[in-house]
């Protein structure tokens, strides 16, 4: 069942984790740290807690992927898990690549609950990412058709509008999110074309009236400079709770945060036999960041890294 397509300005220039018996402390994984900036107020040095108040913190920061706080294992019918989505009430979501079928994960008892479909047959293509902002429920396919539509019953088939973003020409999209600082989508390309040396991430305003947005640039070179391949090519991307934005590769099994402008904050290889082939991430509103690996040689699995407490403030200060 198809609608008429979605009339979108399109602006391109173009909770609490599961147990898990098995996590343990692991030395954590190679990755560099972005220097936060010649021109970055100076902390005074004689004050730790101011110093530590006015340092800037990343993804790395944040997070301890030495130590996961929860895993579980996915059902066959999400082996080929593409994509997470967090709603605005904390439930998580997922999608295999094939079908346009959600299916809602629980975390909290580690299992894949209800699922529906995207039309009636569900429709057919190659999805590679989702994004929730309200009730509304966005799924993108390589080629840059998005599809809206809303949360279903179990097994039900719901009805969906569609459009054209109109970057299939030069970007092969692999990763989708939503950015509620521009109130826009984000679609990350895995490949573009033609390749300028950058990874590239266009932005759809959801708002037909609001101005047009500049594709987000990553320089590659960044990348070397953090000491990951320049061929990064991303297979999912999410807003970090913060506002920086993260990306995840399943090729290069790496995962980076950039600030607003592109700018590579903090780089990471991650652990090959926790993440194996690593296509979706989310973060929960508490910060938690959910992986999704597909089946690879295992079963499709997610992983969750809850956000680590940030240091006490003022301990032993004057």
């Amino acid at each position: 069942m198809r609608l008429a397509s979605l009339l979108l300005a399109v602006g391109l220039a173009c909770a609490a984790p599961p147990p898990d018996a098995g996590a343990q402390d692991e030395p954590p994984p190679s990755g560099q740290r972005a220097d936060p900036g010649a021109d970055s107020a100076s902390p005074d040095a004689s004050h730790p807690a101011e110093a530590a108040e006015l340092q800037p913190t990343t993804l790395l920061d944040r997070h301890d992927f030495g130590r996961r706080t929860g895993r579980f294992d996915l059902p066959g019918r999400l082996d080929e898990i593409s994509g997470l989505a967090v709603s605005p009430d904390g439930r998580l979501f997922g999608h295999d690549d094939e079908r346009a079928r959600i299916h809602l994960i629980d975390p909290v008892a580690g299992e894949a609950g209800k699922r529906w479909d995207v039309g009636d047959e569900p429709v057919r293509g190659d999805f590679e990412g989702i994004a929730i902002v309200g009730e509304r429920f966005f799924l993108v396919s390589s080629q840059g058709l998005l599809y809206e539509f809303r949360e279903g019953q179990d097994r039900a088939s719901v009805p969906y509008r569609v459009t054209d973003m109109g970057v299939g020409a030069t970007c092969e999209v692999e990763g989708l999110d939503y950015d509620p600082v521009d109130d826009a989508l984000l679609l990350a390309c895995k490949v573009s074309v033609p390749d300028r040396g950058a990874i590239v991430v266009h932005r759809a305003p959801l708002d037909p009236t609001g101005p047009r947005l500049t594709p987000l640039t990553i320089p590659r070179g960044q990348l070397v400079a953090h000491g990951l391949d320049p061929e990064f090519d991303p297979s999912g991307i999410a807003v970090d709770p913060t506002g920086t934005l993260v990306l995840v590769s399943a090729r290069q099994e790496a995962i980076v945060e950039v600030d607003r402008s592109g700018r590579v904050l903090a780089a990471l290889r991650l652990s090959r036999s926790r993440h194996p082939q690593p296509e979706g991430i989310a973060f929960g509103a508490d910060g938690t960041l959910y992986l999704a690996d597909e089946r690879s040689g295992r079963d499709a699995r997610v992983t969750l890294y809850a956000r680590v407490p940030p240091p006490a403030q003022g301990a032993g200060a004057p």
